[in-house]
């Protein structure tokens, strides 16, 4: 899996393998934005707090997005304002805006170094049809008193632009570079940070709840927060069921003449972001987006084709010099959920389903755990309640579940190659006596032959080629070829041929 540009230019320190059993008052998994923020706004409480991360501090999705910071998520507010009411939708942009000077407050009280820039985000389209769309989500976020402005054009920027919306004083950054900066931040007010420590199980016991890492360590907590992007503890909230995983692209490349200064995000099909950033005396330009479901992309290696056939037909940009893939968790409602993973478990909690816009929504989502620890309440409590029945009690729901139904019985008759004739770099589906396989050979020739029924609910994983990896078309679990966990909200690697079939384990209650 290629690296992205922001944990490519920024190394942060270094934390330790939890290799003992431990207590704690406070458990956070996830060491992203979104449990780095929450630990950094519970420090204050007088707790015990602990965070643990299956990879390194910044090194999931957090660390491969587009590092914008924007209350502006597309065509959202018209959306909020027609199925829960005006008064909702106001409350979604309020909440995006705290958590926007949340974040604005941490980079200048603790002066991290992190390329952060106040600028414009612009909604666009270039096409007639979709014109409609941007003049009602102005109208609506008129009445709301959101501030965007109407423009017919952006000036200096060379897309044609048939109309799009302006909302000032929103911010980009080095993500990565933001999170070391913040878990120095941490761990300096003595909040304990343990890397390379996968989870794989949760348990309550008397009160208190027993967290399991991969490596047979217990970790006893009065409470765990799940800021870990995809819920792999499910509690019979059946999130797996309510929101979908989708993987998008970026680029980044040299820019040899400057365009408008903004974010930028057209409306239309196929997604594109772009951005630039500027490093010392470098230019770049991020392009991206060209999202899809995971593991329902044919050749994933031609999406970058198309983002860079459209950087270089629009912008003045050089070679090519990183691209990398990310994948992010999408409600029915686009709205994330955020608070107790049910309405039984005063102690568990979740973030989750950010809909391609975690940076803003992390901060909310810190915001809401100390109000709700705290306090027992926050005003965006009920707004992103993951209990709420708008989020999946709609004819959206019915239909993704009914395709990934679909997808699940589609991979178990799916015939695989008898062929075996693989080469490196390769990967494809076989049958070994009656049963199917995945083969890959790497790029020394070693080949690797494991078992591709998803260990989360057991539908059948398909190759992806650009990350050489085993994604699940249900659910958004990703192995990688040689059967180690990608993405959750599988708990359990895949077996290697000869080691017997695969556990399945979903972990809902």
């Amino acid at each position: 899996m290629e690296n992205s540009f922001w944990i490519l230019t920024s190394q942060g320190a270094s934390y330790p393998t939890l290799d003992k059993d431990i207590d704690t008052d406070c458990l956070i998994v996830g060491a992203g934005l979104t449990g780095l923020h929450t630990a950094y706004m519970l420090s204050d409480i007088g707790k015990k707090i602990v965070v643990l991360e299956s990879d390194k501090v910044g090194y999931g999705s957090s660390g491969r997005n587009t590092g914008k910071i924007t209350s502006s998520h597309g065509l959202i507010y018209d959306s909020i304002s027609k199925k829960y009411g005006d008064e909702k939708s106001r409350l979604y942009y309020e909440a995006n805006e705290d958590g926007l000077k949340l974040i604005k407050n941490i980079i200048k009280k603790n002066n991290i170094d992190c390329n952060f820039e106040e600028l414009p985000n612009y909604i666009f389209t270039e096409n007639d049809d979709d014109l409609n769309k941007i003049k009602e989500e102005y109208k609506t976020c008129q009445k709301l008193e959101i501030p965007y402005e109407y423009l017919n054009n952006i000036e200096n920027f060379p897309l044609s632009v048939k109309g799009a919306l302006k909302l000032d004083n929103q911010a980009q950054f080095n993500t990565k570079k933001y999170m070391d900066g913040l878990a120095k931040v941490i761990s300096s007010k003595g909040i304990e940070i343990y890397e390379n420590t996968p989870v794989v199980g949760l348990e309550k016991k008397n009160n208190e709840y027993i967290v399991k890492t991969k490596y047979n360590n217990e970790i006893k907590a009065k409470m765990v927060i799940i800021a870990s992007s995809n819920i792999w503890h499910d509690e019979l909230g059946l999130y797996f069921s309510k929101e979908q995983a989708y993987r998008s692209y970026l680029t980044v490349s040299k820019l040899n003449k400057p365009i408008a200064k903004g974010m930028f995000i057209n409306v239309e099909q196929p997604s594109k972001t772009v951005r630039t950033y500027t490093d010392k005396d470098k230019n770049y330009l991020v392009c991206g987006g060209f999202d899809h479901k995971t593991g329902k992309c044919d050749d994933e290696s031609n999406i970058f084709n198309d983002i860079v056939e459209f950087a270089k037909n629009n912008f003045k940009i050089g070679t090519l010099e990183y691209r990398w893939s990310t994948q992010d968790y999408i409600t029915t409602d686009n709205i994330p959920y955020i608070g107790h993973i049910n309405k039984e478990q005063e102690n568990l909690y979740i973030a989750t389903g950010f809909c391609k816009w975690g940076i803003s929504t992390s901060a909310v989502a810190a915001i809401i755990f100390k109000d709700l620890i705290t306090t027992g309440n926050s005003k965006y409590k009920e707004l992103f309640n993951p209990s709420r029945t708008g989020s999946y009690l709609n004819l959206k729901y019915l239909k993704e579940n009914t395709i990934m139904a679909y997808d699940y019985i589609k991979g178990k008759i799916k015939k695989g190659s008898t062929e075996f004739d693989i080469q490196k770099e390769e990967g494809k589906i076989i049958v070994i006596d009656g049963d199917k396989y995945g083969a890959y050979r790497d790029k020394d020739g070693k080949l690797y032959v494991v078992d591709i029924t998803c260990t989360h609910l057991g539908c059948e994983l398909k190759f992806n080629s650009f990350e050489k990896s085993w994604d699940c078309p249900c659910h958004g679990s990703r192995f990688n070829y040689d059967g180690s966990i990608l993405n959750g909200p599988a708990l359990k690697p895949l077996k290697l041929l000869g080691m017997g079939d695969n556990d399945i384990d979903p972990d809902l209650v």
